[in-house]
């Protein structure tokens, strides 16, 4: 038996993590203008934050991955945390560009 992905399914597979990627990167890189341009945060604290949740998620990834390894489910090991997970990680990404109304001078 041939276990060996073809140069079609590797492509796919690059193509479905490349269009991911570009929404996440292009998300990452206005962030740091968002932060700095719109909500007038000083940029040693916004990279401060980009540091804290970088190590955060450094530390949380490895756990993450040890738990939807074991999972096992009528959904299999990973669609559901797809299935649960989409709809609040789709608003944390709006909350993440939320700016809250400035008060009245």
């Amino acid at each position: 038996m041939n276990n060996k992905l073809g140069f079609g399914q590797k492509l796919a597979y690059g193509l479905g993590d490349f269009g991911f990627n570009i929404s996440f990167q292009t998300v990452a890189i206005f962030l740091m203008v968002f932060y700095t341009d719109v909500l007038h945060i000083p940029p040693t604290t916004a990279g401060t934050i980009f540091l804290v949740a970088s190590l955060w998620d450094g530390f949380t990834d490895p756990i993450m991955g040890y738990l939807a390894n074991r999972t096992r489910s009528r959904w299999g090991k990973y669609r559901p945390y797809l299935l649960w997970v989409a709809l609040p990680l789709g608003v944390s990404y709006v909350l993440l560009f939320y700016r809250p109304a400035l008060p009245v001078e």
